[in-house]
C-alpha cells in the first residue's frame, strides 16, 4: 500500500501542531496556574455580576483614558513629522472615549458588551486550536471544544440581547467564560504534562 506524499500545507500544519504540543508540555505548570487563577476570577464574577460589570467598565474607561493621555504625549513629541495629525486625532478620540465611559458607565457597558462578544469569539478560536492539537496526539480534547462552543453561544446571546444584557451580562458572562476557559486551560495543562511530543 502506497502513501501519497504530504502536501507542503499539511506538513507545515503538522509542524505547527508539534511545536504547540512541545510548548504545552514544557510549560504545563504555567498554564495550570493561569487556568486555576482564571477559574477563581470567573467564580467571583459569577457571584457578583453587577459589581463585576461595573468594575470592568471602569477599568476599561481608565485604561482608555490613561492610554489616550500617554498617546497624546507621544503624538506631541512627534509633531512636525509624517503621521502627526492622524496619530493626534486617534489619541484624542481614545481619550474622549475613556472620558465618556467613565462619565456614563452604561454606555460604556454597551460598548464593552460588543468588545466582549468579539473576545468570546477569539477565545473560541483559541480553544478549538488547542483542542485540535491535543486530539492529534490522541488526548482528550472535549473540555476545550465545549469551552469554545460556550464562548460562541455567549457571544451570540450578548449581541442579540443588547442593550439589556449590558447591565449584568458583562460581569456574568465574563465570569462564565473565565470559568470555562480556566477549566479548559487547566485540563489541557494537566493533559499536556502526560504528553511526550517527539
Amino acid at each position: 500500500m502506497t502513501h501519497e506524499p504530504l502536501s507542503p500545507q499539511t506538513s507545515e500544519l503538522e509542524g505547527v501542531e508539534r511545536e504547540l504540543r512541545r510548548h504545552l508540555h514544557e510549560n504545563w505548570r504555567g498554564y495550570a496556574f493561569q487556568g486555576g487563577l482564571t477559574l477563581v476570577i470567573g467564580v467571583l464574577a459569577i457571584i457578583a455580576p453587577f459589581a463585576a460589570t461595573y468594575a470592568t467598565v471602569l477599568f476599561f474607561g481608565w485604561l482608555l483614558l490613561f492610554g489616550g493621555l500617554l498617546g497624546l504625549f507621544g503624538a506631541w513629541r512627534m509633531r512636525g513629522r509624517s503621521g502627526f495629525r492622524s496619530t493626534l486625532l486617534f489619541t484624542i478620540l481614545v481619550t474622549l472615549l475613556g472620558f465618556v465611559i467613565l462619565f456614563d458607565p452604561f454606555a460604556g457597558a454597551v460598548t464593552l458588551t460588543w468588545l466582549l462578544a468579539v473576545f468570546f469569539l477569539l477565545s473560541a478560536v483559541a480553544n478549538f486550536a488547542f483542542g485540535r492539537a491535543l486530539k492529534a496526539r490522541g488526548l482528550r480534547s472535549w473540555p476545550l471544544v465545549l469551552a469554545a462552543l460556550v464562548n460562541v453561544a455567549l457571544a451570540l446571546y450578548l449581541v442579540v440581547g443588547l442593550p439589556e444584557t449590558a447591565v449584568f451580562a458583562v460581569g456574568l458572562f465574563l465570569g462564565i467564560s473565565f470559568v470555562m476557559s480556566g477549566s479548559g486551560t487547566l485540563f489541557a495543562a494537566l493533559e499536556a504534562r502526560r504528553d511526550r511530543p517527539a
